[in-house]
């Protein structure tokens, strides 16, 4: 392959009329869930995966047992270069089966990602021209990701969004967020941060204002970073971020709707960004911090993720429930 060939996707940039209905404007989905590995992640990891072998990189190593893997995965496939990813225990074998089918190599160990990091950091000091691609913590991921903002721009034809809602894990979407929206002048357009409890290392930090670690809690697993990347708590404060939790039930109801609305699953990561406007969150919460709820349409980042079924999906509605598709 040419290191000059996109191996991620441009993505759609689709109108909700149920998500518009409850919200009371226009709401528009950029759906990364239809990248080739089911997530934003691809963008991000591929421009960097790219600048490592254009570099002459022999090897790639990475740590993430869900859409981190699957795009390191995906990208080295594309590049043809050997891939190595170092996954944690509780990693379903569905999910390593989708892993390895890209032909990557994979390393099960450590009861969670920042031991299964450990290991992959481990294999990278063999060889000098071994390569780690971090799931979310690296400027080249960055400025990947920030490439949705360029799209979201062109495709809403000179119309400014109101607010843009992403989800946060470790950081890396919403880097990418900010990153692009910095470079189209964007700056001070609103940003919700959602996390789900149990996973909320951002708001907790914010809240702080120090990095704070956690211990996961929450279902949506991929959100489940110990902390964000500390150059997120810096860059923050530059821009209008609004960060905010929601609880793990609103994220699976906000999945189910979403399937309902738009016959489309995701993971329950990618849920909580849908459950802001079907909790009413958004755009309350832009009037309660003091900003147009009136201007501009609101954009929800659809993020992704592959660890979802409707066997999957339909054991969260055994244990939350049915949402209410009251929309008054």
């Amino acid at each position: 392959m040419v290191t000059g060939e996109k191996i991620s996707v441009r993505t759609p940039l689709i109108y909700s009329q149920p998500l518009s209905d409850i919200a009371g404007r226009d709401v528009y989905l950029k759906l990364e869930n239809t990248q080739p590995s089911g997530s934003f992640k691809l963008r991000g990891l591929s421009h960097l995966c790219k600048e490592k072998y254009a570099e002459g990189c022999t090897k790639l190593i990475g740590s993430s047992g869900g859409n981190a893997g699957l795009a390191l995965a995906y990208a080295a496939n594309k590049l043809g270069v050997p891939c190595q990813i170092f996954v944690p225990t509780y990693v379903v074998p569905r999910m390593l089966k989708k892993i390895q089918a890209y032909g990557a190599e994979v390393t099960i160990g450590g009861i969670d990602w920042q031991e299964a990091n450990d290991q992959a950091m481990a294999e990278l000091k063999k060889d000098p021209n071994f390569a780690i691609i971090p799931p979310f913590d690296h400027p080249s991921i960055w400025e990947g990701n920030s490439t949705m903002i360029s799209e979201i721009k062109e495709d809403l034809k000179g119309r400014r969004p109101g607010c843009v809602a992403v989800s946060v894990g470790g950081g890396g979407l919403l880097m990418g967020v900010l990153t692009g929206l910095e470079r189209e002048g964007w700056k001070d357009v609103p940003v919700l941060a959602l996390e789900t409890v149990g996973a909320e290392c951002f708001n907790l930090s914010v809240k702080a204002n120090k990095l704070v670690e956690i211990t996961l809690t929450s279902i949506a697993k991929t959100l489940g970073a110990r902390s964000v990347t500390p150059q997120l708590l810096e860059k923050y404060k530059d821009f209008n971020v609004i960060s905010e939790v929601l609880p793990d039930k609103d994220a699976v109801h906000g999945c189910v709707r979403f399937a309902d609305d738009h016959q489309m699953l995701v993971e329950p990561s990618c849920g909580v960004t849908m459950a802001a406007v079907y909790s009413k969150l958004l755009p309350s919460v832009l009037n309660k911090y003091g900003y147009d709820s009136s201007s501009g349409p609101l954009v929800l980042v659809i993020c992704g993720g592959s660890d979802i079924s409707q066997d999957i999906l339909q054991n969260f509605i055994n244990t939350f429930g049915m949402p209410c598709n009251d929309v008054e």
